[in-house]
This record gives C-alpha cells, structure tokens and sequence, in this order.
C-alpha cells in the first residue's frame, strides 16, 4: 500500500507579506471606526433615521433639552461606558428587530425597563434640584413635567 504524505500547509511569503501590511494599516483604523460608530449613535438624527419618534425628535427640537440632553443621554443608562454601550446594544436590536419587520407601533409607550431608565437619569442630571423633593420613589417626573424634553 501507497502512503501517500501531504504537504504542510504553508502560506507564501507573499500571502503573509499582504496579511501584516493589511493588519498594520487596518487595526490602527479599528478604534477610530469604533468611535466614529459611538460619535454617530449618539445622536438624535440617528435615532428618528429608522424610528418612529419624528414627532418626538420634532418637539424636543423646541424644548429646553435640546442644548443639554440628546436622546442617549435621557433613554440609554449613564452608569458607565460599559452600562451605557450594553443598553444602546439592547435596544439598538429591539428597534432594529422592530423597523426591519415593520413592527413598530404607531403608538410609542416607554418601557418599564425604559422608564426606570429615563428616571434614573433625571435624577442625575437634576440631582441638586430634587435632593429634597424625592419623596416618593413610585412617582416619576414626567408625572408633573409631562411635555418637558420632548416639548409637548
């Protein structure tokens, strides 16, 4: 019987040579394109390009918030950088899942998830404001500030 021996895979010098001039200009480029994707995320026309808020993103034009607060900065968690990326890849999926299925409702209700959330950074932006007005922690602001950041 014929033993029949294979050649070991090599990879040729040219190969290897586009391989590392490639990885050399390529990973340098991973974090500006990483932070581009943030930069870009983070704003609100990103967010009414695929999403039913127009109205939304309309009335907060006119509101108060509009020099202060974008969208992430109310509805995606500030605790850290990690909390806040894990959050905006939560509902980047759900809003994705919901626009490419023609899912979204006409109607937009905040989630409790979401409200929690919303909450949350209220209080930590106003912090200083509602130090002593936070009595009752079932009451959300919007309760009595309704039409605040989006204007309505």
């Amino acid at each position: 019987m014929k033993v029949i021996r294979k050649k070991p895979l090599r990879m040729s010098y040219r190969v290897l040579l586009a391989l590392v001039i490639a990885g050399v200009i390529l990973i340098p480029l991973i974090p500006l394109a990483v932070k581009g994707a943030w930069t870009y995320t983070n704003k609100p026309e990103f967010c009414i390009s695929c999403h039913a808020m127009k109205g939304e993103y309309r009335n907060w034009t006119h509101s108060s918030h509009r020099n202060w607060a974008g969208c992430t900065d109310c509805h995606a968690p500030q605790e850290s950088v990690v909390t806040k990326l894990a959050g905006k890849t939560r509902d980047g999926i759900y809003h994705g899942y919901a626009y490419l299925l023609n899912k979204d409702p006409v109607l937009i209700r905040i989630s409790k998830h979401g409200g929690d959330t919303v909450m949350s950074n209220c209080v930590r932006c106003h912090e200083q404001i509602v130090a002593s007005i936070l009595h009752n922690s079932e009451r959300k602001c919007w309760e009595c500030h309704r039409g605040i950041a989006h204007g309505y």
